[in-house]
């Protein structure tokens, strides 16, 4: 491809974009693509081709069996996970950073080092963070990592590394890294478990409180000094402002007193809400802030960046790039010039995290920055959270609903009254009518149905939309059922699948029916989100899944009934 080549198919790329994202404006897609696992090695070669293909002829399979498998999160009836970050700013900035090459020195590329720790520097100006995360501060700083499960894990990195060297000297033996301990709340992320391993140390969750779903710290300080006693060492907490499940925050004046007290790195995941920060209003949740030893959010997810794109701060950059320096630290000066200033140090962002070489990310946030503006950014944010409270308002005009937790940001939360059963069946229902995408999640070990605001030009006639739909879908469920049949009945399948009052049959479970209005949980969830019921199964699988799901619900049930005797 040459230039007159590039220049003829890029402008067909372009308008291509633009089509694909007015078309699902247009709602002329589905949120959901109709594809099973494995569909496209089915379509598609398995051996690549031996000559070259015409654009075209790309652009014809890219349209018929990629868009045909792709989940469309810009889709006005797509409310599941969070906020996406793809704006046409944000696309633009893209397409122009993969035209620059990579860095990972000053030297082998000056604007994207100088321009991804300027922008680092807005972003702590625009959220009101302390002084000291700021790259002109000389203290701290930050840098753009791929993702918060990158964040994450850089920051157990550097706080390993920091208490290790905090104990050389004091124990005649060598200390295993297997007896660190890092602790989180039950509903943070994943990714700190997964870090925990990579890291090879001990990961602890914790309860919440009831009220605020915020990580209890008396629950905290007895952990830590309960593994003291068995000769482990407490080394990282990771707070959460924002969680996946729920969107619920921890007090971060009391976790960080906490791990200041006990000498405990204090992190914090903000990825989903730290791009809220942006409106003063949401600034009270960084009380004790000036405690925390790292920070990361994702404008990949509500400040309109396409991913990937995630801020790590920390309070002191020594201790983070002690971790992750590599090979001889030899400064390079500006044309052979002594450095007077040090704001005019040499920075490789080789050494504030995991991968050597990186892309120029920053050219996003800068076009995104520029384009919108802080009061645009500030507005989009605003009507999200508007959004929300106008779907909650309405839901909950209908007794049928209550909520699961709090509203924050532009989540909400809600279940059928008193039914695990029944909110599980409707989240189905939705999804496999494809009104709507949602996706489920737990909390206080009860099954909750999450409405998000997600795409960037969400407006009050997607909410509307969206109650309709819940409120159809729940006037079709409404009322009792009683055995596996009427479960079955009430999956939403093209052809249903014959299936007898004895369905559940396993001999201690056949004699009693399922009421799918107990109170009773039918089986706990992981705390962040999982479709694993009802994305790419067919019409069978489903049946054995609402089967296994009335004995697993009927085994609990007969559980209970034991203890009370």
């Amino acid at each position: 491809m040459d230039a007159a080549e590039f220049r003829r198919c890029g402008k067909q790329l372009i308008d291509f974009i633009a089509d694909y994202i007015e078309s699902l404006n247009g709602n002329r897609r589905e949120a959901m693509p109709r594809v099973l696992p494995g569909y496209l090695r089915q379509r598609l070669p398995l051996r690549p081709p031996d000559q070259p293909e015409t654009w075209e002829r790309v652009m014809s399979d890219v349209e018929e069996h990629i868009l045909s498998g792709t989940a469309h999160w810009l889709h006005p009836d797509f409310n599941a996970y969070f906020p996406i970050g793809i704006s046409y700013a944000s696309v633009l900035g893209d397409l122009l950073s993969s035209s620059f090459g990579v860095g990972f020195t000053w030297r082998s590329n000056p604007a994207l080092t100088e321009l991804e720790r300027l922008m680092l520097d807005w972003l702590a100006e625009m959220m009101g963070m302390p002084a000291h995360f700021r790259n002109d501060s000389g203290i701290g700083g930050g840098a753009l990592q791929g993702s918060a499960s990158d964040c994450v894990l850089v920051s157990m990195l550097a706080a390993r590394k920091e208490k290790l060297t905090q104990l050389i000297g004091k124990d005649a033996e060598p200390l295993p890294v297997s007896r660190l301990v890092a602790y989180c709340s039950q509903l943070a992320h994943p990714c700190v478990d997964k870090a925990a391993v990579i890291c090879g140390v001990r990961l602890r969750r914790l309860g919440y409180d009831d009220e605020n779903l915020a990580l209890r710290c008396d629950l905290l300080e007895s952990a830590v000094l309960e593994d003291r006693q068995l000769g482990l060492v407490p080394f990282y907490v990771c707070a959460v402002l924002g969680t996946t499940a729920c969107a619920s925050c921890d007090n971060l004046s009391d976790v960080g007193a906490v791990c200041h007290r006990e000498q405990l790195w204090c992190h914090v995941d903000a990825a989903y809400s730290g791009g809220a920060l942006v409106c003063p209003e949401f600034r009270p949740l960084l009380q004790g802030i000036e405690l925390v030893d790292s920070f990361n959010f994702n404008p990949s997810k509500w400040l309109l960046c396409t991913f990937d794109a995630s801020v790590l701060w920390v309070k002191s950059q020594s201790k983070l790039k002690d971790a992750f320096v590599s090979g001889p630290r030899a400064s390079i000066p500006v044309d052979d010039a002594p450095i007077s200033n040090p704001l005019e140090q040499i920075c490789d962002l080789k050494d504030w995290g995991i991968p050597l070489s990186r892309r120029f990310r920053s050219l996003k946030l800068w076009f995104v920055i520029r384009l919108y503006g802080v009061e645009g950014l500030q507005r989009h944010i605003r009507l999200h959270c508007r959004l929300a409270q106008s779907f909650e308002s309405q839901l909950l005009k209908d007794g049928r609903f209550q909520l699961a937790a709090k509203t924050r940001f532009s989540l909400v939360c809600f279940r059928f009254r008193d039914s695990d059963a029944l909110s599980r069946l409707l989240v189905c229902r939705i999804n496999q009518s494809r009104d709507l995408h949602l996706m489920p999640a737990s909390v206080r070990d009860r099954y909750i149905i999450r409405y998000a605001i997600v795409r960037e030009r969400a407006v009050e006639a997607d909410v509307n939309r969206a109650i309709r739909v819940i409120l159809k879908h729940a006037d079709q469920l409404d009322g009792k059922f009683s055995n596996a049949a009427s479960i079955a009945s009430a999956i939403p399948i093209a052809t249903a699948v014959a299936t007898s009052g004895n369905a559940v049959n396993d001999s201690e479970d056949a004699e009693e029916p399922v009421e799918l209005n107990s109170s009773v949980p039918i089986r706990k969830e992981p705390s962040y989100m999982s479709d694993d019921l009802i994305v790419g199964l067919s019409e069978d699988q489903l049946q054995e899944k609402f089967r296994q799901m009335s004995r697993e619900f009927h085994r609990e049930r007969k559980s209970l009934r034991r203890l009370d005797k």
